[in-house]
């Protein structure tokens, strides 16, 4: 079953109308490159304020949830539509590790059906630090395969992730050239 677009595209919209940068996360992310076919909510991830996102989706019911007990550190998060699948806008998304507060970059680095998509190479990070082994190691053996993002990467690996995620991300960089 192809999970129902048309709550996050409206939201998408508004957002790009008002020039507010945005990445889908989560089981979004994971069903756009065809990792699962079960998308429970569309996670959107960005880095504005608060009161602009409040200010662009003003006319939409939103309700500002919890974002989450601790290791969970992210400004904000925003409910925009609960039907299923929901909307959801989480604002400068950041876990907590055994080393520090690690902010989950809200970099979109593709676009799937009009909807800018985050980094995998983040979402590996943030589904280890959650300890959701099965989604980390889903997006893991994708960018294996796959061309991680070395930009992406060298972000990452500035953030104080514990060393397991960090070595990892190490073994996703590509070599120098000689």
């Amino acid at each position: 079953m192809v999970p129902d677009l048309k709550h996050a595209a409206v939201v998408v919209e508004k957002l790009e109308q008002n020039r507010i940068d945005y990445a889908l996360g989560g089981s979004g992310l994971l069903h756009s490159l065809g990792l699962t076919d079960v998308v429970r909510d569309w996670d959107l991830m960005t880095d504005a304020p608060k009161h602009r996102v409040l200010e662009a989706l003003q006319h939409f019911e939103v309700t500002e949830i919890i974002s989450g007990d601790y290791p969970f550190a992210s400004e904000y998060k925003l409910l925009i539509h609960d039907k299923d699948p929901q909307v959801e806008i989480t604002g400068r998304f950041s876990i907590y590790s055994s080393k520090g507060l690690c902010r989950i970059p809200a970099a979109a680095v593709s676009r799937w059906n009009g909807i800018h998509v985050g980094s995998p190479e983040a979402w590996y990070a943030a589904y280890a630090l959650m300890n959701r082994k099965e989604k980390a190691e889903l997006l893991l053996s994708y960018l294996k395969k796959a061309v991680a993002n070395q930009s992406m990467i060298h972000i990452l690996m500035n953030e104080p992730f514990p060393d397991e995620i960090l070595e990892e991300m190490k073994s996703l960089r590509s070599p120098l050239p000689e």
